[in-house]
């Protein structure tokens, strides 16, 4: 009977190890999707904003070519720096300051929503308005 119940527990593990081995994973269908389209950093960060905030036509236009130049000017400082903290320092610069040209961009519901999607909360900062 003690040889019994770990043969069993062994048996039990290796039935549901193999039968865990047979399934699929429920989004490969997504995935495939996914990986067939090709954009780039700023499309998809486009495409993003354009659902999540909704933005006009026009709005669309100008976020487009401030995520371009966002995503050129990262690209020559991570070219060009070698000392990693002087590049996250250049990181966060270009990104305040594309921030701030952001929020003469989008009104003040939509930037609030942005900023909460990037995980950002100071919104104060950038439209010069205190939050209560």
């Amino acid at each position: 009977m003690k040889r019994i119940i770990p043969l069993l527990i062994i048996l039990a593990l290796a039935i549901s190890t193999t039968e865990a081995q047979r399934l699929r994973a429920a989004d490969d269908e997504l995935d495939l999707k996914v990986l067939a389209i090709s954009l780039s950093g700023p499309q998809m960060a486009l495409l993003e904003m354009k659902q999540e905030l909704q933005l006009s036509d026009e709005q669309l236009m100008q976020v487009e070519l401030l995520h371009e130049e966002r995503y050129q000017r990262m690209t020559e400082a991570g070219l060009t720096q070698d000392d990693p903290i002087e590049l996250q320092r250049t990181y966060r610069e270009i990104q305040i300051e594309l921030d701030k040209v952001l929020a003469g961009i989008l009104d003040e519901k939509q930037l609030k929503h942005f900023l909460d999607l990037e995980g950002r909360q100071h919104v104060n900062m950038l439209t010069g308005k205190e939050e209560e």
